[in-house]
């Protein structure tokens, strides 16, 4: 998406501006009752872009993306219906202003206050944010409490309930501090984008060797929960390890394992018929 710097609030007494998305070039007046833009549609009618909230973003999300055995999909015509519907546009009219939707979802050509940020926050559009990664078991709560179950018995994600949990579980801190249903559309999208890579992490090429069945994965593995088991290490501390470095340590522990003594049988207790001068007496059934 190509677009042409612009503030998605124009002042009172404002020039209208025009903005070029995805080829298409779209003219906006300032509003007459507030800084919120209005938008000139080819049929002459202008329309005024209402503000896209947080809850607005997520419940759209909800409905328009989706998972499958390909990833995730996304709907963005339904999504940008959503966001054209919120503010009074004719239905007639949602194709020719879908571009326009998701920019002005996004934040528009809002820029973002920039700097330094202290390890662990992040710029997400108009706050500050310090955030954690989930833990295995907070991740595996929120997945079995986002599952609905269909009538045909299936369990299908909500992806709403999801999102909102993984944000509640990640975001330690915003600066400034205000609650986060009262984020605006583009902060949203910024925080959501913040974490979710850092719950993902950073995909290596290992994990896409992991996940293709084969004799590459299973060594992979092997060698991998090897280390793990011996260093007390995580997988991404064995595969950032030099290659030379990794024939060292699995030379070692193949020699320590060879010269390990076999652990002694255990002693059983003995018996009174293992005594030579027991009387052993059989009974059988005639």
């Amino acid at each position: 998406m190509r677009e042409a710097p612009a503030s998605p609030h124009l002042e009172d007494g404002a020039a209208a501006i025009s903005i070029e998305i995805d080829g298409q070039t779209f003219h906006l007046h300032p509003g007459v009752t507030s800084g919120a833009p209005e938008v000139e549609a080819s049929t002459g009618g202008r329309f005024q872009l209402h503000p896209w909230s947080f809850d607005s973003h997520l419940r759209a999300l909800g409905v328009h993306a989706w998972l499958d055995g390909a990833g995730m999909s996304f709907d963005a015509e339904g999504f940008a219906s959503d966001v054209l519907r919120g503010s009074g546009v004719p239905e007639s009219l949602f194709t020719e202003l879908t571009p326009l939707a998701l920019w002005w979802a996004l934040g528009g050509a809002r820029e973002s206050s920039l700097g330094t940020l202290p390890e662990g926050w992040v710029q997400a559009g108009d706050v500050r944010a310090r955030l954690r990664p989930w833990t295995f078991s907070e991740r595996a709560r929120v997945v079995e409490e986002s599952l609905t179950l269909e009538p045909d018995g299936t369990r299908e994600l909500n992806l709403e309930r999801y999102l909102r949990a993984m944000l509640a579980v990640s975001v330690v801190e915003i600066v400034p501090a205000v609650p986060m249903d009262t984020l605006d559309g583009a902060s949203t999208t910024a925080l959501l984008e913040a974490v979710v890579a850092i719950n993902t992490g950073d995909e290596r090429n290992e994990d896409q060797t992991l996940r293709t069945p084969g004799a590459q994965a299973r060594v992979l593995a092997e060698v991998t929960l090897k280390l793990c088991r011996a260093l007390g290490w995580t997988p991404s501390q064995v595969w950032a390890t030099p290659a030379a470095e990794v024939d060292r340590l699995l030379a070692l522990l193949r020699l320590t394992e060879a010269h390990t003594p076999a652990p002694a049988p255990k002693r059983r207790t003995p018996r009174l018929s293992d005594f030579p001068d027991a009387v052993v007496i059989q009974v059988e059934d005639d």
